[in-house]
């Protein structure tokens, strides 16, 4: 199922309160489904007192990152002068696209070659889309927030500190690849 992109923040505000009362999340929706602007449709972004962009409802995620400590790439005619895709979040969605549409070839191919039935055709595609629709979570939680509240109220150094744990292990785990590749190539 894909979220149209205006509905983004009420999706992710209902699904991360299931139990709650419509009610009780009522002010968060309001906010997020009030006119902004021009455009006049919910927006993705959030800004601080002062007008600065601190954190956007990323598209693939569908969660609030924060623009300090999650890298996203520029996009000049956005509002925020920012893509709504963190520049992981872009790997990620980019890499289930070319997933899906190889699939559909290979399947094509398959299918010629008479090893899929034509009556199994929407069970393969309907895998595929399933595959293409998955949401991958945030590799760091602590820069994850369901709400512009949950954001603001974050703590800047348990966030920070977490971003260089998540760093020092990808290092680690890079630095470990490396040396497994480099005793392969020796023992050759």
């Amino acid at each position: 199922m894909t979220i149209k992109k205006a509905f983004i923040g009420i999706h992710a505000i209902l699904v991360a309160n299931p139990e709650k009362k419509v009610k009780s999340v009522m002010d968060e929706l309001v906010v997020i489904m009030s006119a902004k602007g021009a455009g006049g449709g919910a927006s993705s972004v959030h800004r601080d007192g002062d007008g600065n962009v601190v954190g956007i409802m990323d598209y693939y995620f569908k969660v609030w990152l924060p623009i300090a400590f999650v890298e996203y790439g520029a996009k000049a005619n956005s509002a925020s002068g920012l893509n709504t895709m963190c520049k992981l979040g872009t790997s990620l969605w980019t890499k289930q696209q070319r997933e899906f549409k190889k699939g559909k070839e290979e399947l094509l191919d398959n299918v010629a070659a008479g090893d899929v039935l034509p009556t199994e055709i929407q069970e393969h595609l309907d895998a595929l889309e399933e595959a293409r629709g998955f949401i991958a979570a945030y590799p760091i939680p602590e820069h994850t927030f369901a709400s512009t509240e949950d954001l603001d109220a974050a703590n800047e150094d348990v966030m920070r500190d977490a971003a260089v744990a998540y760093v020092e292990t990808q290092n680690a785990a890079a630095a470990t690849e490396a040396e497994a590749e480099a005793a392969a190539t020796e023992e050759e």
